[in-house]
């Protein structure tokens, strides 16, 4: 009897995949809710105070990380190097909120860092 093939790392893989996946989810969310309330003043946004730029540039952001998340499960290479700058992205824009909300922004920081290194390490091609 055979022993079923498990590829290395693939707990991980599986961990950088579901993260990615929800984080381009709640991206693409944030950015229809901007779009949708595009008429309210807001003026602590850290570039322009207009929310429609802002929501398409989260809807297109979203959906690019979402897609990489479903293809990092394909062990796919592209979709490797887009999960790690998107997390590494998240990881210093993160940073920004450390002072204000800290508890929230450590947890992000040490998620994103968590998957940089699920597909910088078990990422890669596998040698058979």
């Amino acid at each position: 009897m055979t022993e079923p093939i498990t590829r290395r790392g693939s707990g991980w893989i599986a961990f950088a995949g579901i993260m990615l996946t929800i984080a381009g989810l709640l991206d693409f969310v944030n950015g229809l809710w901007a779009l949708h309330h595009s008429s309210t003043a807001v003026d602590t946004l850290f570039f322009e105070n207009n929310l429609d730029n802002w929501g398409w540039f989260y809807v297109i952001v979203g959906a690019i990380v979402f897609v990489a998340g479903l293809a990092v499960f394909a062990r796919s290479q592209l979709a490797r190097w887009i999960g790690i700058l998107a997390a590494a992205g998240a990881l210093v824009a993160n940073m920004f909120w450390i002072f204000y909300q800290p508890v929230a922004a450590i947890t992000l920081v040490i998620l994103n860092a968590m998957v940089i290194y699920a597909l910088a390490v078990y990422g890669g091609r596998e040698d058979y």
